[in-house]
């Protein structure tokens, strides 16, 4: 997880950017999880975009005390398992 400070890097910045972008490109109404990779300068891309991201617990026997990529952002806000499904819930939207 990245701290606080590198959070604020510009190449973070941009990256983040970039994938805020790409949600209303797409038109985004749901949770979805954006990988980046950097390459060997620094550089991040946006690697995947995954409109159906794993919310699930630690499910493999070498994964036991590891969260999923979603859990650990929402925790990085602050939130918890259940704070993260209460703000999925209030954002739906019905068609």
């Amino acid at each position: 997880m990245l701290s606080d400070d590198e959070l604020k890097s510009k190449e973070i910045v941009a990256v983040v950017n970039h994938c805020k972008k790409s949600g209303e490109l797409l038109q985004i109404k749901a949770p979805i999880r954006i990988d980046c990779r950097a390459d060997e300068n620094g550089k991040y891309y946006l690697f995947d975009v995954n409109l159906k991201p794993n919310m699930t617990g630690p499910s493999r026997p070498h994964r036991q005390n590891q969260d999923s990529l979603v859990l650990l952002s929402a925790r990085k806000i602050g939130w918890d398992y259940y704070d993260l499904l209460k703000n999925i819930i209030r954002q739906s939207w019905k068609v």
